[in-house]
């Protein structure tokens, strides 16, 4: 197999549900320690080709389908040639699809570019080895066969699908590839994500850490689960270091005790749609030139709002509830998809301040989990899923101090902590002197000190174990009927549409544009 290398959309809006279904697109998942055995395989000390076949399990989303790669099928003596480029032989393949298709798996064939950099095009043996056992893949695992290249040079993976549609198929590209480790590295497919346009509104955050990395981080397609204190402040922040796909998913509406902690807020905007009201400031605070905002006004524990988290390569979790922190916990180890969490309390007995503290951590393989770190509890899981937590009949027979009455906050803690939120990302994803993972932090405000936890999950534990790469096999009830937020959206449905006339500044605006377009100067 040989090499060539491979070069380059977005829109600019503010995004809503689109009544026309976008076309489904492809991405590869690789947990930390699958892509361990892989490199150390497929970089040679001779600097030739390698080659090797890997299984890998599907994770569907809305509009995303990702292959999660699960084993690395290693060649035998003889099962494979290397002369400057790599060959296969006929028992390899079979051996590794029947390794496949014994676990409902599909199979990927993967080999090197040496010293490659970049995302890599099929050279024309390439595309002819692919090619020519896709079909043979494909009849025997009820898979399309995965195609990888690794570019030795920097660790860069491309990929692309086979789906078997006729009996000469061509290959379907995927639009990323992520690993997911101690650190998340991202590879993109520059024709189908080129890297934006360089832009003066990014001069400073660019030098801070340089094109390159800024081209990683903006292509990240980021999910916003909420879209209340913490999460208005989270957005504001990925907006402005210009993070170019965004999605918020969050059903609940503005009211007036939210005023004082909710980014954006006025007192006009009493009933909308959070989500929207976020969405809204974020496309007009966007440095990206061709950002996209979407919302979704559905929870993410209902069936639309989990495939659309789904669509994410990393996710926030600015939901204090039980079940969508165990759906995100979910997300992270099931379908590799990194969770940014965090939290504020604020420690009032008896009326008197005391203290308050703010956590952030960023959860998936090979880090502590949420259950772990006591973000959820599963028996208030099961409450939720009832209905009782949104029952004041219930809560009001709570404690008064008990976990699900507290609610204080401030806006300076909501700032705090969404900053910290942001921070975990940002380490994980450009590991500051190759430092991606502290831990768990916890700040405590009344003294000034924070602190890590490094612990891994219990032995016990189902997600950093048995569930890890499980994805759409997961066999875990995740989604449900969600009254809340059926409520919430026959609410916005039925509220009345209201025409105001433009007044003062906008009326001026609205003056000046008309001027400007009579004047053949708009």
């Amino acid at each position: 197999m040989t090499s060539t290398p491979l070069e380059q959309t977005t829109g600019r809006g503010p995004g809503s549900d689109s009544t026309d279904p976008p076309a489904r697109t492809w991405s590869v998942a690789i947990p930390g320690d699958v892509e361990r055995v892989l490199a150390q395989h497929l970089t040679r000390a001779d600097g030739q080709e390698d080659i090797c076949f890997a299984t890998y399990r599907r994770s569907t989303g809305a509009t995303r389908d990702t292959a999660i790669l699960v084993d690395v099928v290693l060649p035998d003596a003889g099962d494979r040639e290397v002369h400057g480029n790599a060959s296969f032989t006929s028992a390899y393949f079979l051996r590794a699809a029947g390794r496949a298709a014994a676990s409902g798996l599909g199979l990927a064939l993967l080999h090197t570019h040496p010293g490659a950099t970049t995302w890599q095009r099929l050279s024309r043996d390439d595309h002819n080895a692919e090619a020519g056992h896709a079909v043979q893949a494909d009849v025997l695992t009820g898979h399309p066969l995965l195609g990888m290249t690794y570019g030795s040079g920097n660790k860069t993976y491309s990929a692309r699908f086979w789906p078997v549609t006729d009996l000469d198929p061509e290959p379907a590209w995927a639009t990323s590839v992520r690993v997911i480790g101690s650190q998340i590295r991202m590879s993109y497919d520059p024709h189908l994500l080129p890297p934006a346009e360089p832009t003066v509104r990014l001069t400073r955050t660019v030098q801070a850490w340089g094109q390159p990395a800024q081209d990683d981080l903006a292509r990240m397609r980021v999910g916003v689960i909420g879209a209340g204190s913490v999460a208005a402040l989270v957005g504001e922040a990925l907006a402005r270091t210009g993070f170019r796909q965004i999605d918020i998913i969050d059903f609940d509406l503005v009211e007036e005790h939210n005023l004082d902690r909710l980014l954006h807020a006025t007192s006009s905007d009493i009933g909308r749609g959070k989500s929207e009201l976020l969405a809204s400031s974020l496309h007009s605070h966007a440095v990206a030139t061709d950002a996209t905002i979407t919302t979704y006004d559905h929870s993410v524990v209902e069936a639309a709002g989990w495939s659309r988290a789904l669509d994410c390569d990393v996710l926030f979790c600015c939901v204090d509830r039980p079940w969508p922190r165990f759906a995100l916990n979910a997300a992270a180890y099931a379908h590799l998809i990194p969770v940014v969490d965090g939290g504020v309390a604020v420690d009032v007995p008896d009326g008197h301040l005391v203290g308050a503290e703010w956590r952030a951590h960023l959860v998936g393989p090979g880090r502590r989990c949420l259950e772990c770190l006591g973000q959820y509890d599963p028996a208030d899981v099961a409450l939720e899923r009832q209905g009782l937590l949104d029952d004041p009949t219930y809560i009001s027979g709570l404690p008064a101090d008990h976990h699900l009455r507290r609610g204080e906050n401030v806006f300076a803690f909501s700032m705090a902590c969404a900053a910290a939120e942001t921070l975990e990302l940002l380490r994980a994803v450009l590991a500051p002197s190759d430092t991606p993972d502290v831990g768990a932090s916890l700040h405590h405000w009344t003294t000034g000190t924070t602190d890590h936890d490094t612990a891994d999950c219990y032995p016990t534990c189902p997600f950093s174990t048995s569930l890890l790469g499980l994805a759409d096999d997961s066999g875990l009830t995740i989604t449900g009927p969600h009254p809340a937020a059926e409520a919430a959206r026959a609410l916005r449905r039925a509220q009345p549409v209201e025409l105001v006339a433009p007044t003062g500044p906008q009326l001026r605006n609205r003056r000046l544009a008309g001027w400007l377009r009579r004047r053949g100067r708009a």
